[in-house]
């Protein structure tokens, strides 16, 4: 028997708004998903979400969630 763990950011949008003075705010929102597998096949998974706002550190992010940042932060 064997056990693994995958985690992935399946879901990145980049959102759009504006702050209380009316400056435009951009943010990354992350949704991530952990699954757990025995010999392959899937046993359980579940859904986690975060918001990367401009100006947080990102560098401890998967490598796509840091590319999009890059590129709209």
């Amino acid at each position: 028997m064997s056990l693994t763990k995958e985690v992935t950011a399946d879901k990145i949008e980049v959102v759009t708004g504006q702050d209380e003075e009316g400056n435009t705010v951009t943010c990354v929102q992350v949704r991530t998903t952990t699954k757990v597998l025995e010999d392959g096949q899937l046993i359980s998974s579940s859904y986690s979400r975060h918001v990367i706002q401009q100006g947080d550190d990102y560098s401890s992010e998967l490598a796509n969630v840091q590319a999009v940042c890059s590129a709209v932060l």
